[in-house]
């Protein structure tokens, strides 16, 4: 118990340290007249703690994190009542896109999972603008909307292509999807040196505008091979890379986004939409790689629930051997009789009544099943919920399970 208290509070003080630290270079990257940073990497940071760590650390961490942005307030001298509200809004924010998260994503589904962390971190960081504008406008006794797009866009920015390289470095993975291999290695060199050699030029009025920005293209093309080829730690390191040399480069008034008729800032501000897409297109691209049928290491299949005639209905695309267990089950109650546990049979038909009442049921369901022929197996129903087919409502629910179970072949199954 006291190892695992020690090693939640050593972990508790590096998500402070790497805000500070992070925190302490975006401020660096700060423009001459404004106190606010053009780019906010902390904020994916935080968003990233909160996601990794159980609900019951999120206020330990919470208290943390403010207080390295107090810390980080004072070494930059800023006022600090300011940085006292604007770091309680912005913190607030963050733990309201990973509750966002948790709460209304499908766990089955990693793709639902990324828009609704998207949407969320849209909503959150216009939510903290608005307050924070709202408040500074009353100190200042006029409105500071400026302060607002420069808020709004440095916390969007710095939560899309912060969070995905972190969350693929530290979240825990299986050792399937950990393929460092030599050529993963080349492509992150391949990487490094094309940004490099990209984004260390002073475009030139005379340069072909088409052909700089075609260039541009080269390293999220490396950046998506890696992503395929290697796991997702090689390929977040990759990424980490790629953006600290165009972020640099950005500043230092070099590369494709830096024009003569802009300004520092708008060069930075160009730099953080090209890295947020960037980051988007391997995060998605990092999904569907995740969920593609017949790894065999997860699979999972869907059945639709007619609620007033008891009608099941099994997924049409499931594996044939699957399918053949699962089609003696065409009803409801043959469903419920395969169920030894009676709690768990109670379990299951209240679930189908919440959801055919228009409650959300999102939990994950683990009970057993007992089939033909086969020892009960353990399943894990990961979510629920009410859609329409032919205008009548159907209850659409979605199994799942890991090696050895009933997704996956015996050795005297295999072809």
């Amino acid at each position: 118990m006291k190892a695992a208290k020690l090693t939640s509070a050593y972990s508790l003080l590096a998500w402070g340290a790497l805000y500070y630290l992070l925190g302490w270079l975006s401020l660096c990257l700060d423009g001459p007249d404004i106190r606010t940073a053009f780019i906010w990497l902390p904020s994916g940071v935080a968003v990233t703690a909160f996601l990794l760590s159980a609900k019951k650390q999120w206020l330990a961490l919470w208290l943390v994190l403010f207080i390295a942005r107090l810390v980080l307030g004072l070494t930059f001298h800023h006022t600090f009542h300011v940085s006292l509200v604007l770091g309680a809004l912005s913190l607030t924010s963050h733990l309201g896109i990973a509750w966002s998260v948790h709460h209304f994503s499908r766990h089955y589904d990693r793709l639902h999972k990324i828009v609704t962390w998207t949407i969320a971190t849209v909503v959150f960081s216009t939510l903290n603008a608005l307050a924070g504008t709202i408040w500074l406008s009353s100190l200042a006794g006029t409105l500071q909307m400026s302060w607002f797009w420069l808020a709004w866009g440095a916390n969007v920015t710095g939560t899309l292509f912060v969070t995905p390289p972190l969350m693929g470095l530290l979240a825990p993975g299986d050792k399937a999807a950990r393929r460092e291999s030599l050529l993963g290695v080349c492509l992150v060199f391949a990487i490094l040196l094309a940004t490099l050699f990209i984004f260390s030029d002073v475009p030139d009025r005379g340069d072909n505008i088409a052909l700089i920005y075609s260039l541009a293209c080269l390293p999220l093309i490396l950046l998506t091979a890696t992503t395929v080829v290697c796991g997702n730690r090689l390929a977040s390191l990759a990424f980490i890379l790629f953006s600290a040399v165009v972020i640099y480069a950005s500043w230092r008034e070099t590369g494709p986004f830096y024009f003569a008729r802009l300004t520092p800032e708008e060069s930075i501000l160009l730099a953080q939409c090209y890295l947020s897409a960037a980051a988007l297109l391997l995060v998605f691209i990092r999904a569907q790689k995740t969920n593609r049928p017949g790894d065999g290491r997860f699979q999972g299949v869907a059945y639709s629930l007619d609620p007033e005639s008891g009608r099941l209905v099994w997924e049409a695309h499931a594996d044939p051997r699957l399918s053949a267990l699962l089609a003696p089950l065409t009803s409801r109650e043959a469903l419920l009789a395969r169920v030894p546990d009676a709690k768990q049979k109670q379990q299951m038909v209240a679930r189908w009544q919440a959801v055919a009442q228009g409650q959300p049921v999102t939990e994950p369901f683990r009970f057993s099943l007992a089939l033909a022929d086969r020892p009960p197996v353990s399943i894990t129903e990961r979510n629920m919920l009410l859609m329409a087919d032919k205008d009548r409502p159907v209850i659409v629910a979605f199994w799942s399970g890991e090696r050895g179970s009933l997704f996956q072949t015996t050795p005297q199954e295999e072809v």
